[in-house]
């Protein structure tokens, strides 16, 4: 029987199966998502990208009627506009497909949909509207994902009828997107060599946005690996059934939700919350000898 490594677990190189087994050590067959690439992206996105921010639904501004998808026109007596509540409403895998010239690599096309929110003010600092907008960011990327193949994946665990579904046509690559959008800035846009104080109007508004994603290409594979066994879950004491006003007495006093500690403290990671079993000279005590420990005095 083979022999096998899994240092710092009770196994060593010259141990059996057997007599890892003993040790609660085992091989077992995993079904696992195996990721084979992928590609980490940080990118500034100005108007040049994401052209000018477009109405996110069917809008009334001011005397001006805007259709979902149109650019966005100010009101005439904005001074000012920011972006609030930005967040990626969806990524959509436009293409996936093999790349051309090199085997083993797969080209993919990714198309990212931001939804915020524009609040437009005006030279005083009073809010006009607020406006849903939108902008789209679209990249390709080429990751690697080995050979391609004809066996098809079918499973019921996805349909939910009891049936068996194809969930890919073929077991090649699946994608996987992980990402995070940043309102970086927000400006109005005037007609050329125009501006407010010429008594021009602004005539759309440019977004900066900060995206952060990983994309990951990967397959559905069996793994076989070292185990111990299935996690089994300490057990706890239920407090359902505890009085609850027993249970909030047991809580320390959140003080820093009261006093939000300050920059040394914070760094230092000192919390003024009162313990539930001291009081509040002692409290008062302790962290004055806390604070004056990390000043590096004597204490």
């Amino acid at each position: 029987m083979s022999a096998f490594n899994f240092d710092g677990c009770g196994c060593s190189a010259s141990d059996t199966q057997d007599e890892c087994l003993k040790g609660g050590l085992k091989d077992e067959c995993l079904i696992a998502f195996k990721v084979y690439d992928f590609f980490r992206i940080q990118e500034c996105l100005t108007q040049d990208v994401l052209g000018y921010s477009r109405a996110a639904e069917d809008i009334t501004l001011g005397e001006n009627g805007i259709c979902s998808g149109e650019i966005i026109i100010p009101p005439s007596d904005a001074a000012s506009v920011t972006i609030e509540d930005l967040e990626i409403s969806s990524v959509n895998v436009l293409n996936k497909k093999k790349n051309a010239l090199r085997n083993g690599y797969y080209d993919v096309d990714l198309q990212f949909i931001f939804v915020y929110n524009l609040v437009f003010s005006t030279v005083s600092g009073c809010r006009i509207a607020e406006v849903p907008a939108t902008n789209t960011f679209s990249t390709k990327l080429t990751l690697f994902g080995s050979i391609d193949t004809d066996v098809n994946l079918s499973t019921d665990l996805f349909g939910g009828c009891g049936c068996s579904n194809t969930i890919g046509l073929e077991a090649n690559p699946f994608i996987w997107v992980e990402s995070k959008a940043v309102a970086l800035a927000a400006d109005l846009v005037y007609p050329k060599g125009g501006r407010r104080e010429t008594g021009s109007n602004a005539i759309a508004v440019k977004a900066t946005i900060g995206l952060f994603a990983i994309v990951k290409l990967f397959r559905i594979v069996n793994l076989l690996v070292a185990s111990r066994g299935f996690c089994i879950p300490e057990e706890i004491e239920s407090i359902s059934s505890a009085d609850p006003c027993d249970f909030f007495d047991s809580l320390d006093f959140p003080m820093d939700s009261f006093a939000p500690p300050q920059k040394p403290e914070f760094e230092a990671g000192i919390s003024s919350n009162i313990p539930a079993e001291v009081s509040a000279d002692e409290s008062s005590e302790n962290s004055r000898k806390k604070c004056c420990c990390s000043c590096d005095c004597d204490c």
